[in-house]
């Protein structure tokens, strides 16, 4: 059973953001799955690929979104957005070092990711975004 389902309580009313935090979910829950099995390890390589492609597609469009709009609050989101990958990149170093014991580090990591960041400050600009059409 997948640690995260997606339901509307974690809906952004984006629906091109939505989709993406649902890809979010999916590469979570692949993580969870594989350390439930045993194999925390062997799926960190995949995931942190993942991780670091889903960052570089899903940051860019939302930045690019909330620039063209106007967003006041966009420089304190790119921090968080910079904050994020570095911490994906660090993990994906300490992976390729060896490091062992990054799994549960890193699903701690993105579990706070969904309540900190998607559930509280991507939801601020919901209202924003859609009043400005975008849906």
């Amino acid at each position: 059973m997948p640690l995260f389902i997606w339901n509307s309580s974690y809906s952004v009313n984006v629906k091109r953001f939505d989709a993406d935090h649902q890809q979010l979910f999916n590469i979570i829950n692949e993580l969870h799955e594989g350390m439930k099995a045993g194999h925390g390890k062997d799926v960190m390589h995949d995931v942190l690929a993942k991780l670091l492609h889903y960052t570089e597609r899903h940051f860019t469009a939302e930045e690019a979104v909330m620039k063209d709009l106007g967003y006041m609050q966009l420089p304190a989101h790119i921090e968080q957005h910079r904050k994020f990958t570095d911490k994906i990149k660090e993990v994906a170093d300490q992976y390729k070092a060896g490091a062992a014991g990054l799994s549960v580090d890193m699903l701690d990591f993105l579990t706070k990711w969904l309540s900190q960041h998607i559930m509280a400050i991507d939801k601020q600009y919901s209202e924003f975004m859609n009043a400005k059409g975008v849906a």
